[in-house]
This record gives C-alpha cells, sequence and structure tokens, in this order.
C-alpha cells in the first residue's frame, strides 16, 4: 500500500511540477568561448566545436561578460553576466 501511494505521489509531482523531474542537465566545465544569439540565448563552445546552448532569463549583449557559478548546470540553476545572477533555462548540449 505504501508503495502505491509513494508511486501516486511521485506521478503527482512530476504533472504538477514537470520542469522538477524533467530537467535537462550539462557539464558546461571546459567551454573556451560563447555566443550570445537571438532571443537571449547562450552557445557555449570548446574550441572552435559548440558544446551547449541554453536561454538565460535576463538582458544579455554580444559584449556581456557570462560566468558559470558551477560547471554542472541544469535548468533553474544561475550563472553570472555581468555580474548580476540570471537563471538559466532551456539546456541542451549539442553534442
Amino acid at each position: 500500500m505504501k508503495k502505491k501511494i509513494c508511486v501516486v505521489a511521485g506521478l503527482g509531482v512530476l504533472l504538477l511540477l514537470p520542469n522538477l523531474g524533467l530537467a535537462d542537465c550539462c557539464d558546461l566545465g571546459g567551454f573556451t568561448s560563447y555566443a550570445v544569439d537571438q532571443n537571449n540565448t547562450v552557445i557555449l563552445y570548446a574550441g572552435n566545436v559548440p558544446m551547449a546552448r541554453f536561454s538565460v532569463q535576463c538582458s544579455i549583449q554580444n559584449d556581456s561578460k557570462v560566468q558559470l557559478i558551477k560547471t554542472y548546470m541544469c535548468d533553474g540553476d544561475e550563472l553570472l553576466v555581468d555580474g548580476s545572477r540570471c537563471m538559466v533555462n532551456n539546456v541542451t548540449s549539442t553534442n
């Protein structure tokens, strides 16, 4: 009976908060450069090869300074854009 309740509760949480259970994550350590694309999208490169892309919920320009707070990033994590904290969304690996 406890097992059924746990399964139902887990499915309920997943349905109510799908980003919590289905968040995309990537290891972003080792990027050497980045570019800002349209719609506040950042593309990270390892050498000349794109390694990941994500959107940010703040204003970002081509000359903005992007700093990772941690190397393993998931949807909802934060990074620094020009010294201000900014939330990351839609983290996807391009490999």
